[in-house]
């Protein structure tokens, strides 16, 4: 019953803390999925089963008719009530249109009823039960190979490891004994299945961050990981025995009793526990973080070289569908080519150091952002702007750093590239208006080094 009533999720809707699209605006979106997914044939022998058991009610069939007609409605006005994701974006339009495959089975079996009924009503008309019998054989034959001719393409996954990939690439940069705290359902599916499943890295453990706040998860998992310390029977902030005797423990407490680990997150951390960052740090490690004593001092240059080509990921960018899984993937990994370099330029503009150490911070991401930017014809559209804004912090270095007509040129062209690919940015006039100052100061610098060539 605890599954069943989704208690320990919290709640029947799709997602936990999300405002949705309407009930009527998922039902009209199914509606014109159904049309698009399903051929006219399909639609108008599902039509014609409903239309002949309202008109026939007594009919052989028309028991089960009304029966997978109602299932197709309840589950259908269910489902729209609760699902409270904004199918105006693509990846949550993708989430939704999966639930929809049970009801266009629905509309397939009564598809069925309808096809049989047709040939049916033949038999009493027309007579020759032989020859309907043939002719009904025969045409369902032929919708069948043309549903299969016309949707193999697109449903023949048998080329498709994007996700594999993904999850191979995270699971090999990883070192040996590791711990991963999991996150979210693309880390935590594809991870646990190619290493559970595939028996890929076989010392790596597990741990799902969300599961570890169920009672049931640690009694069943634990003794699945003999090499991880538990120090309770559930993740809970607040560190408090409950009512049941159950013992609860943080993750400033999970990361203490398992400090001769690493320790790695994938994706990101649950925002519940703060307490880790009491003693720890987050440093980048492609699309997962590594969890760092505060005491370990960090040296830039040599997590740019640790982390620099962490993976072998070969997909092109932005050749995924926008509401399928593999687009997540592909933006994940291409996204961790820049992660490092936006770490160290975050610590330089939020860290409490030198001046000289700030510097060199700001230099080294300016450097990192430079050869990715460089490197990819066509990448991520962020990149342009985070690569612009990193050239104008090293402009203002003293001593210069760079060149300062190269840094103005690369600004003006990146942010300008940004624009055209993000027209939508709230901050367009500000970055237009940068543009402009930067304009300005490249004719101040031209003119310097004009002045500069005259002979005295």
């Amino acid at each position: 019953m605890i599954h069943l009533l989704r208690e320990e999720y919290g709640t029947f809707n799709l997602a936990k803390l999300e405002n949705g699209s309407s009930t009527t605006d998922v039902l009209l979106f199914q509606v014109t999925h159904m049309k698009m997914e399903l051929s006219l044939v399909v639609q108008a022998f599902a039509i014609a089963a409903c239309v002949c058991c309202a008109v026939r009610p007594k009919t052989e069939k028309s028991q089960l008719i009304w029966l997978f007609t109602s299932m197709l409605l309840m589950y259908s006005f269910f489902f729209a009530w609760r699902a409270n994701l904004d199918i105006s974006k693509p990846l949550f339009k993708g989430v939704v249109e999966r639930f929809w495959m049970q009801s266009n089975a629905v509309i397939v079996v009564l598809a069925g009823f309808g096809f049989s009924l047709l040939f049916f009503l033949g038999e009493i008309f027309l007579g020759n039960s032989r020859m309907i019998y043939s002719l009904e054989w025969l045409l369902a034959a032929v919708l069948v190979t043309a549903q299969i001719y016309s949707n193999y393409s697109v449903c023949d996954q048998s080329n498709n490891n994007v996700v594999d990939q993904f999850a191979m690439n995270l699971l090999s940069s990883m070192p040996p004994d590791a711990i991963i705290l999991l996150r979210g359902d693309l880390p935590g599916n594809s991870l646990r299945y190619m290493h559970h499943c595939e028996g890929i890295r076989p010392d790596i453990s597990l741990v799902d961050q969300e599961m570890m706040t169920y009672h049931w998860y640690l009694p069943k998992l634990a003794k699945h990981l003999p090499g991880v310390t538990f120090p309770g029977n559930r993740w809970n902030p607040v560190e408090v025995p409950l009512p049941d005797g159950t013992i609860t423990f943080n993750l400033h407490h999970f990361l203490k009793v398992n400090k001769h680990k690493d320790t790695f997150v994938c994706i990101g951390l649950h925002e519940g526990d703060p307490t880790w960052k009491k003693d720890y740090s987050l440093w980048p490690w492609g699309s997962c973080d590594k969890l760092v004593s505060s005491k370990v001092p960090f040296d830039p240059e040599m997590w740019v070289e640790r982390t620099q080509n962490l993976y072998n990921w070969t997909e092109e960018y932005g050749r995924f569908d926008s509401s399928s899984w593999e687009l997540v993937a592909n933006e994940e990994m291409w996204q961790a080519r820049m992660k490092t370099a936006f770490f160290l330029f975050d610590l330089a503009e939020t860290g409490s150091t030198s001046v000289e150490e700030k510097a060199k911070l700001y230099t080294l991401a300016y450097k990192l952002y430079k050869e990715i930017v460089n490197t990819y014809k066509t990448h991520p559209v962020n990149w342009h702007k985070n690569y612009a804004i990193a050239c104008e912090r090293v402009l203002h270095l003293h001593p210069a750093r760079e060149d300062p007509e190269v840094l103005l040129l690369e600004i003006i062209k990146h942010f300008r590239l940004y624009l055209e690919e993000a027209a939508d940015d709230p901050q367009q006039s500000s970055i237009l208006q940068a543009i402009k100052h930067m304009k300005k100061e490249l004719r101040e610098v031209r003119k310097l080094k004009k002045a500069a060539r005259r002979p005295a």
